[in-house]
């Protein structure tokens, strides 16, 4: 009896081990998580199963997540610890893309990864963050997480854009070192100086003649003249607004990243609601 307990209990910690594994990775391979309670259970399996096809097609993974408490994170923060944190990536470059539901924050927020940075550009997570803001506002969140999959799909059937290119948030990108800057102020004190002193010189007549001179000041010369309007015409056009150097959307294939807690880089980009 003694030997047969001996036994059992080395074979109880494998089982257990065992068992925990599989839910851990049966977790994981969820793409759908509600935990804020905002779609039915048929809502939830139509989501789970077009993500599920979506990531399998372009091998990264899709993922919704819809919470109520952020623990003290904004929503980017949360959507990328969640993402890292919960296993979700594949390949090397842990490729996908997260589509959170705040509901503590109030805001929806896009969080990408690997490939899913370089397809969903900063101007195509605002469009997607368009299509789906009506239904936010709404309260039809089952429609604003089937809006994020169907934009999502077009743009990954798109293709990344020709001018794609990824830029860290907060580099040194279309801002002046201190030596430049200091360069551009001297320059442009000496340019304005000249221009004064130029000015001025212009002013600084040698002789100035009397302004009481009424022989030289009463002649007048009066000339009929008639201006005659031959032909008009009228050309007009929009001029587009463009926006800031370095503002974001300044460039359609820009991809803004930032690190997340976990070392890893992320794009990305929310909408209040």
């Amino acid at each position: 009896m003694v030997a047969n307990r001996r036994l059992f209990i080395p074979f109880l910690l494998v089982a257990l081990v065992f068992f925990s594994s599989l839910s851990v990775a049966a977790e994981v391979d969820l793409l759908v998580v509600d935990d804020a309670m905002l779609f039915s259970s048929s809502e939830e399996s139509i989501l789970e199963e077009s993500a599920a096809g979506l990531s399998d097609q372009y091998d990264m993974d899709i993922v919704i997540v819809t919470t109520n408490d952020s623990q003290g994170k904004n929503s980017r923060e949360y959507a990328d610890d969640y993402f890292d944190y919960q296993g979700y990536g594949r390949g090397n470059d842990y490729s996908g893309i997260l589509f959170l539901i705040d509901m503590d924050n109030r805001e929806a927020y896009i969080s990408t990864s690997g490939k899913g940075i370089v397809y969903l550009t900063d101007e195509r997570i605002d469009r997607i963050l368009d299509a789906v803001e009506s239904d936010l506002f709404d309260g039809d969140y089952y429609g604003a997480a089937s809006g994020f999959l169907r934009k999502t799909e077009e743009y990954l059937l798109a293709g990344i854009p020709s001018d794609q290119h990824t830029v860290e948030e907060g580099s040194e990108e279309n801002k002046l070192t201190p030596i430049e800057a200091a360069l551009s102020l001297l320059a442009s004190l000496g340019i304005g100086g000249g221009f004064y002193g130029s000015v001025k010189s212009g002013y600084r007549m040698k002789n100035p003649p009397n302004p009481f001179s009424y022989r030289n000041n009463s002649i007048v010369n009066l000339a009929d003249k008639g201006d005659r309007l031959v032909d008009t015409s009228v050309t007009s056009r929009i001029i587009p607004r463009t926006p800031p150097p370095g503002s974001r959307g300044s460039s359609s294939g820009r991809s803004t990243v930032h690190r997340s807690s976990s070392g890893r880089m992320h794009g990305g980009g929310g909408r209040k609601f």
